[in-house]
């Protein structure tokens, strides 16, 4: 006496087995799947683009405080020298000392002559085109640009403010530089400082 077994569902051979095995996956496991890697694409692309603008705007603001600084120890340098005029010249000192634009002369090598190399110095803004530019017996020179504003405020002995070019005895100078940083808009930065003029 035979008995008809039926096949057991799961089993080799059970009819669902069989059509289980011959598709695979089906559309909705297939859609699921694509729409986990588009998410997990989406949040890898997100991450990366933070980062890269991240990391741009921290370049672009290393670049502007170090460009802001350099230029401005440029110009301390020789503005606390000015004035030096050890044979007693006439007319030694400060030439121009407006907000954006300072001039000055000194006896550097003790020659009585200060027209010599880089005795008669310059520093202005030009708004024109952003730029600090240094002029000296060579001339005008671009020293830095996306210079968006300088300027110098004259003090006296008593550290007043003051327009009189025989009572100026420091300088405060502040300088500041803008530029782009791709989609985080303009970074700015400004550097101020007070330097003295060891020679007035």
């Amino acid at each position: 006496m035979t008995h008809n077994k039926k096949p057991r569902h799961g089993s080799k051979n059970s009819p669902g087995w069989a059509l289980r095995s011959s598709v695979g996956f089906t559309m909705v496991e297939m859609m699921m799947v694509l729409a986990i890697i588009s998410i997990a694409f989406g949040t890898i692309y997100k991450s990366f683009e933070q980062l890269n603008r991240s990391t741009t705007t921290e370049n672009v603001k290393a670049g502007i405080q170090q460009g802001v600084r350099i230029a401005v120890d440029f110009m301390v340098q020789d503005i606390r020298i000015a004035g030096l005029n050890p044979l007693s010249m006439p007319d030694i000192g400060f030439k121009e000392n407006l907000p954006d634009k300072i001039q000055f002369t000194m006896d550097a090598n003790f020659d009585g002559d200060d027209d010599d190399t880089f005795e008669d110095i310059t520093y202005e803004l030009n708004s024109a085109n952003g730029t600090l530019v240094q002029t000296n017996h060579l001339g005008p020179e671009v020293l830095i640009d996306n210079v968006s504003n300088l300027n110098f405020t004259y003090l006296d002995i008593d550290d007043q403010t003051t327009a009189d070019q025989s009572e100026i005895r420091s300088v405060i100078v502040s300088l500041t530089m803008r530029k782009p940083a791709g989609r985080d808009g303009e970074i700015s930065r400004t550097y101020t400082t007070q330097v003295r003029c060891r020679n007035l």
